[in-house]
Formats: C-alpha cells, sequence, structure tokens
C-alpha cells in the first residue's frame, strides 16, 4: 500500500491554526455515532491512502489501525495550503469521489474564510454548498461552523 503526501516542509501555522480550530468544532457537536479525526490515513483504493485535513467517520473504526477505509468515511476536509493548493483542489476530490466518499469540503482559510461543499452524485461531486462566516449544513450530520473563527 502507497502512501501519498504532498511533499512539503510544513503546514504554515495559519493552516494549522485554522485544522485545529475546525477540529475544535466539528468534535463538539458529533453524535456518539460520529468520530472527527485529524490527517488520518484513507485507503482510497485499496493501495493508495491519502490523508485528508480531517475526516469524520463512523465510530465503529479499528482506533488501532494506522489508517481506516474510505467505506467507514462520510465527509473528507481539505484546508487549501499554499504548498499544496492544486492537489487539494484538483486531485484529491476526483480520488475522494472515486473512493465513494459520500461527501466533500473545501476550505478556503484566507480572509474571509470560505467552505464550499460538494455531495456525491454518482461518482462525481456536485457542488451542494457555499458559505463563509457561519456554516450550517445537515448532512453528513447536523454542523454550525463558525468560519471567522478559524482565522482568528
Amino acid at each position: 500500500m502507497s502512501s501519498i503526501r504532498p511533499i512539503r516542509a510544513y503546514d504554515p501555522p495559519a493552516h494549522m491554526c485554522a485544522l485545529g480550530r475546525l477540529f475544535a468544532q466539528i468534535d463538539a457537536q458529533l453524535s456518539p455515532a460520529w468520530q472527527v479525526f485529524p490527517q488520518i490515513g484513507v485507503i482510497t483504493d485499496g493501495a493508495t491512502v491519502r490523508t485528508p485535513d480531517l475526516v469524520i467517520a463512523t465510530a465503529d473504526i479499528d482506533r488501532d489501525a494506522p489508517s481506516i477505509d474510505a467505506g467507514k468515511v462520510a465527509l473528507a476536509i481539505e484546508i487549501i495550503s499554499p504548498g499544496s493548493a492544486s492537489v487539494d483542489t484538483d486531485v484529491k476530490p476526483y480520488e475522494y469521489a472515486d473512493a465513494g466518499i459520500p461527501y466533500f469540503w473545501l476550505v478556503d482559510p484566507e480572509p474571509p474564510v470560505t467552505v464550499t461543499a460538494y455531495s456525491l452524485v454518482a461518482t462525481d461531486y456536485e457542488e451542494s454548498q457555499r458559505g463563509e462566516g457561519i456554516f450550517v449544513v445537515s448532512a453528513p450530520c447536523p454542523l454550525r461552523i463558525d468560519l471567522a473563527a478559524l482565522a482568528r
């Protein structure tokens, strides 16, 4: 199994702050049926492991495994980083869709912070929602995200 991660020296501090703050907001709102994980390996095609910034997965995953199967992932979230912007926006969405991950968010952390949400329709993602400020979704689970707080 190969692990694919963009080659970069580091994620910039702004990216890591946005990731941490988004994780905290999501984690505080999830029911026991779901878990949120930062930068966990997701097996997308049997031989490839991708590492989304965050995933929401079913709570029944093997917590001792180094990666999880895409079939357990309900939402993959990528926060655009200068070192991996083209991979985050052009490559990963196709791989996640091919793996059958039902929802995908692309977060642009540059103020004003925005998120574009996609839903899997057949085999491709279609944009389902775009927002800034307060972002509210009902799927895959009810969430209310203060996007401006990600840039503080």
